[in-house]
């Protein structure tokens, strides 16, 4: 079994995942271009089955940043969470997919050790969670900044400043390793039962998990709109 393990390749001289690039650049034009064919013929009444899945998920996301981000604030920080819900929810989905099944295509490609490869969610490249969660952490500082000025700056300097940069490192790692490991996990959890048994049970991990990466997705957003909302309240508190 090879789950986790990546295509790699040169780029500039720099050696990169391969399919992690093409996944998460997939995914990215998926919902660009999915959003844009969808929001063409919005209706106030009567929108449709489209409109209704759109809403839905609007809805979601509006509640969770209302829920934690001061209200006159957390329209803004809509696009960002919704984006972070939505590629968490297909990257982990995307490693799901019955690519092993592929191994029987002659093209198939192969791994740096001889393995063919079995395919890998985005989100089970740490590459991936630490980026998106550095995005979350400097999207949190800026918000304290934005609530304090610089008396939210000179927090970090005060006698005990030194347990908000231990913050600052815990949150990020945190994030990353809880989404990188879950979705390892996911995905080997389905390779190894569907090596065991037949059609059935399997059926049932992949919706298990299927429904996972939904919880996945949403603990990743609640805690980054957590955070958010953190700042913005010892911002306001450091500037009174």
């Amino acid at each position: 079994m090879s789950l986790g393990v990546h295509l790699t390749g040169q780029i500039l001289n720099q050696k990169v995942h391969l399919d992690t690039l093409c996944f998460s650049w997939g995914i990215m034009a998926f919902l660009l271009l999915s959003t844009f064919l969808m929001t063409r013929s919005l209706k106030i009444e009567g929108g449709g089955t489209k409109q209704t899945l759109l809403e839905t998920v609007w809805g979601l996301i509006d509640g969770l940043t209302s829920a934690q981000i001061p209200a006159a604030k957390s329209k803004s920080y809509i696009p960002l969470i919704g984006g972070m819900f939505l590629f968490i929810l297909f990257a982990y989905w995307m490693g799901l997919m019955p690519w092993k099944a592929g191994e029987a295509l002659s093209f198939w490609p192969m791994l740096d050790d001889g393995h063919a490869w079995e395919g890998s969610s985005p989100a089970a490249d740490i590459n991936v969670t630490a980026g998106m969660s550095v995005i979350a952490v400097l999207t949190y500082i800026a918000a304290g900044i934005k609530a304090g000025g610089m008396h939210y700056i000179s927090m970090y300097f005060k006698p005990l400043g030194f347990v908000e940069w231990l913050d600052l490192f815990v949150r990020p790692l945190t994030l990353s390793l809880r989404l990188f490991a879950n979705t390892l996990a996911g995905e080997i959890l389905v390779a190894s039962i569907l090596g065991l048994v037949a059609i059935f049970i399997p059926a049932l991990a992949l919706a298990f998990e299927l429904f996972i990466g939904v919880i996945q997705a949403l603990v990743f957003s609640l805690l980054t709109t957590v955070y958010i909302g953190t700042a913005y309240a010892h911002g306001e508190h450091e500037a009174h």
